[in-house]
């Protein structure tokens, strides 16, 4: 308001330094007015006009001690009417300056609150941003892990597709396996029902040795008194004649004869292959009536030998398997199992030996009727060449230890005096009668 007031005198005192006289016809309301327009202007802004009544009809308007304008009191209303106009359009132009202030210094405080709670905001915002940019990176990790996850489960499942693709290959092939061996069923059970025609037969026709069957070889099942029926191998064809049992049998190394006790007891291996006929049948079959012992064995280098003991008698289990008789030897090796005659049997796990200090099973690493340990051992360790081993199976002709040959042959061979010899390392046994 001072800035306007100011404006005013300045264009008041224009006309006056002119020295103008017109006629004016002042008010005394009007002077009265201005005189209290005038009083509000501060006196550090410029020198203020006084103005003196003149009895006539001019006005002395005193600018300064140096300068007096007189004009007429009816202009000066005139002037003043204009002016006071002007400084009312003033007055409501600042009126409204003042109210746009007033406004915006509410806008300022709002403003202020605004940005209070923008900064409030902010922070908040700010803070949940940290929230979330660790809950992302957190999630992010879990992305990248399940995303290796998923490469691990992609290569596993194309394994899987692989094996699956394998496996229905192979299902096609064992459907055709099976179709094959669907047919091969309905042989074999073609086979099975003759087989068992064939047993009901020997059953039928069950004997308690190898005689009837004569010189025709094949698996036959023997029946004894207060004993279960049980298959044996009959041979027909041996140097000894026709109707010899086989109880043991050594060809090729295939059957492990390093066993305990209980095994030796009930017998293991197969009939047409290497086996032992078991302890306790040796036991039924020499006490149900006399028996005679025919061993053949062969050397690697090709010599063979046998020995024929002619009484044969093991004893029960309670008497320790013992072998109670032997009788009278003849043959073309040596008298090797007479040094074991009344000797109970021994295996790793049943010592029987005459020796106190040492298992002799163990030390030979077979199963036999042993004394000081051994002077025979047809039940040791099987090796595929002559070896001077204590653990082999040897027969005293050859008591160094040198392994006797195991070998199977289809055809007798026939030796240079003409005598015929089968190049199986076995053990046989007949009823002493089949020899009268």
């Amino acid at each position: 308001m001072e800035n306007y007031f100011v404006l005013l005198l300045i264009l008041l005192a224009v006309p006056w330094s002119f020295e103008a006289t017109p006629k004016l016809k002042p008010t005394k309301a009007a002077i009265i007015d201005l005189k209290n327009k005038t009083e509000v202007v501060p006196s550090s802004s410029m020198p203020i006009a006084n103005v003196t009544s003149v009895h006539e009809k001019l006005a002395e308007v005193h600018i300064d001690q140096h300068k007096t304008i007189r004009i007429s009191k009816g202009d000066l209303d005139d002037l003043l009417d204009v002016y006071m106009g002007k400084i009312a359009e003033s007055a409501a132009t600042i009126k409204d300056k003042e109210n746009e202030i007033n406004k915006l210094q509410t806008k300022e405080h709002t403003d202020d609150d605004l940005l209070k709670r923008f900064e409030n905001l902010t922070e908040i915002c700010n803070a949940q941003n940290a929230t979330y940019t660790a809950k992302l990176k957190e999630k992010a990790d879990q992305i990248k892990e399940l995303e290796q996850k998923v490469k691990v489960y992609e290569t596993r499942l194309k394994r899987k597709q692989h094996v699956l693709t394998d496996l229905r290959k192979q299902n096609t092939s064992s459907a055709a396996l099976i179709d094959h061996l669907s047919a091969k069923v309905v042989y074999f059970e073609g086979k099975f029902r003759e087989k068992k025609d064939d047993l009901l037969a020997d059953w039928e026709a069950a004997t308690t040795t190898c005689m009837p069957y004569g010189m025709s070889s094949g698996i036959h099942l023997i029946h004894l008194p207060e004993f279960l029926p049980f298959l044996v191998s009959c041979e027909g064809l041996t140097t000894a004649g026709p109707g010899w049992m086989a109880i043991q049998r050594r060809l090729d190394g295939s059957v492990n004869f390093y066993r305990n006790w209980d095994q030796y007891r009930k017998g293991f291996g197969k009939l047409n292959g290497e086996f032992f006929i078991g302890l306790e049948k040796l036991h039924r079959l020499t006490s149900s009536q006399p028996h005679e012992l025919y061993i053949s064995f062969r050397r690697f280098n090709g010599e063979s030998s046998y020995a024929h003991y002619d009484d044969f008698v093991i004893g029960s289990e309670e008497e320790g398997y013992e072998l109670k008789l032997l009788g009278h030897y003849q043959g073309n090796s040596s008298d090797a199992l007479r040094t074991h005659d009344k000797m109970k049997f021994s295996t790793f796990d049943r010592d029987n030996d005459e020796f106190t200090h040492m298992n002799c099973a163990e030390y030979h690493h077979g199963a036999w009727w042993y004394d000081f340990c051994s002077r025979s051992n047809l039940n040791a360790k099987y090796f595929k060449a002559e070896v001077d081993n204590v653990q082999g199976i040897f027969w005293e002709q050859w008591y160094s230890f040198r392994s006797l040959r195991s070998r199977t042959d289809a055809n007798p061979s026939k030796e240079p005096n003409g005598a015929e010899r089968f190049t199986e390392d076995q053990a046989y046994c007949t009823p002493k009668s089949s020899l009268k």
